[in-house]
């Protein structure tokens, strides 16, 4: 039953909601219109055309979110056209109910109040003025039309409580706006605080490069999907040659400098899919995704001959900074940790063999012909 009445979770649920309330609170107020009807407070030929007139109102805009109609204006919420139908019924019951008159003001105070959850403090400033105008225009339209000089009084009167009501209205509205604008800053800077707080934890502070925790989780990730795939995970390994004499030699600031330019270097030299992170110290691991041990040491090769190209100056004095690489491969999940222990086993075979190489190290269910090593 509240699925066939209000629909599926989401907006237009909560904007259906919504108008079956204020079709309740209508029907409250067409059932007290009738009382006043027997008690001859007012006639039955004035109060049946408003009391057609609400409903008539309520159950369009509740068609029209319903069917979804409301989806295709500026404004889904038909928070402003249902305030204003409403004002203007209530301003009719100030015209027809007689002594009970006084009591309608009330009824413009819910709807101003309802109006002040959903519009900015300029359109509900903008809507306590127009619900005053109304009801000075009924007033003045009664004072017209009467010739008794204690109702125009007492008229009066009641406009001057809802100018009292009005204007508290419209100072709340923008208290309420205050409040709405602080909270939005709060929750955007939380929000900012939160995607800083997930940066830090997912890159190295230094060179910006993915960290080694989040490095595992993706390789895991990618692990799982090639598996899925059946196509092969390559995985480079790369150490800076003679890192510690730069430290030793030229300071740890000028290292963080060197360990900046290689990361900006190899992710030149890398694909949308690669993911490059810093593993520890001097040490960068580079993920290929869906690619062979030849084409991720050709792709090693290509940073390689680019880093040495720059002549960035390296631990040894008159020698460019270079790099020893190890690459390896796998096929499957269960397989990755013995991937990464095999570009580890590569590359410290390339330190051994005279630095500055890529070596090649057979690695889990490797099908891929190994290339030795290049200089």
């Amino acid at each position: 039953m509240t699925h066939t009445l209000l629909g599926p979770d989401g907006p237009q649920r909560v904007r259906a909601s919504q108008a079956l309330l204020v079709m309740a609170l209508y029907l409250a107020f067409a059932l007290v219109l009738q009382v006043e009807v027997r008690l001859g407070l007012t006639s039955e030929q004035q109060g049946l055309p408003l009391t057609v007139f609400g409903l008539v109102g309520c159950l369009g805009f509740y068609g029209a979110i319903r069917s979804g109609l409301n989806l295709h204006l500026s404004e889904p919420s038909l928070t402003r056209p249902q305030m204003v139908y409403s004002m203007v019924a209530v301003a009719w019951a100030f015209a027809v109910s007689g002594p009970a008159r006084g009591a309608t003001v009330v009824l413009m105070q819910v709807i101003l109040m309802f109006g002040l959850f959903g519009l900015p403090p300029r359109e509900g400033r903008r809507m306590a003025g127009m619900g005053f105008l109304m009801l000075a225009g009924v007033i003045a339209w009664r004072a017209w039309g009467q010739a008794d000089p204690d109702e125009t009084r007492l008229d009066l009167i009641y406009l001057l409580y809802a100018g009292i009501v009005f204007t508290g209205v419209a100072v709340i509205s923008v208290r309420l706006g205050h409040i709405r604008e602080r909270l939005r800053h709060q929750t955007a800077e939380l929000k900012l605080a939160l995607a800083r707080n997930q940066e830090l934890a997912t890159r190295d502070v230094l060179t910006g490069l993915t960290n080694r925790r989040a490095m595992l989780e993706q390789m895991t990730i990618a692990a799982r999907e090639i598996e899925r795939h059946g196509q092969p995970l390559a995985l480079v390994l790369f150490d800076l040659d003679h890192f510690k004499q730069i430290n030793d030699t030229r300071g740890h600031a000028a290292g963080d400098r060197v360990l900046q330019r290689f990361g900006e270097v190899a992710q030149g030299e890398i694909r949308a899919g690669d993911v490059l992170a810093r593993w520890g110290g001097e040490e960068f691991l580079l993920m290929l995704p869906r690619t062979g041990l030849e084409e991720a040491w050709r792709c090693a090769e290509r940073i390689r001959t680019r880093l040495v190209a720059l002549k960035l100056e390296g631990g040894v004095p008159g020698q460019p900074l270079t790099f020893s690489a190890g690459v390896s491969s796998c096929r499957r999940m269960d397989q990755l940790d013995a991937a990464i222990e095999a570009a580890d086993r590569a590359m410290y075979l390339a330190k051994a063999t005279g630095r500055n190489r890529t070596e090649l190290m057979a690695g889990p269910g490797l099908s891929d012909a190994p290339l030795g090593a290049a200089a």
